[in-house]
């Protein structure tokens, strides 16, 4: 009696380890999500510019993307979405961006 018991134990054991062995696997051979991707524009006094970037990218990058475009010194630069400054920090899915939202560049006077 004693035997069946414990070879019940190890046969729930071996077969509950090879069900999270089973899991893990199944898990790492799923692809990584896609990040979600937007089209933005940076509207200046020259006109708008298109630019498709991750909603979890850092706006710190776009506007030196932006800035070595157009030819600026970013520091002259202030960039607002809706109204209010944009944090270089902050990314377009901490705005709630969406596809085709725009945000204005204003050249600081000096």
């Amino acid at each position: 009696m004693m035997q069946s018991v414990e070879e019940s134990v190890r046969r729930d054991l071996n077969s509950s380890g090879q069900d999270a062995l089973d899991a893990v696997v199944d898990q790492s051979l799923k692809p990584p999500p896609e990040r979600a991707k937007i089209v933005i524009s940076f509207q200046g006094k020259d006109g708008h510019k298109q630019i498709r970037v991750y909603k979890d990218e850092k706006f710190e990058r776009l506007f030196k993307m932006y800035a070595d475009n157009v030819k600026l010194d970013i520091q002259s630069l202030a960039f607002s979405f809706d109204g209010d400054k944009v944090n270089p920090t902050a990314t377009p899915d901490d705005l709630g961006m969406e596809d085709d939202d725009i945000i204005a560049v204003h050249v600081k006077k000096r």
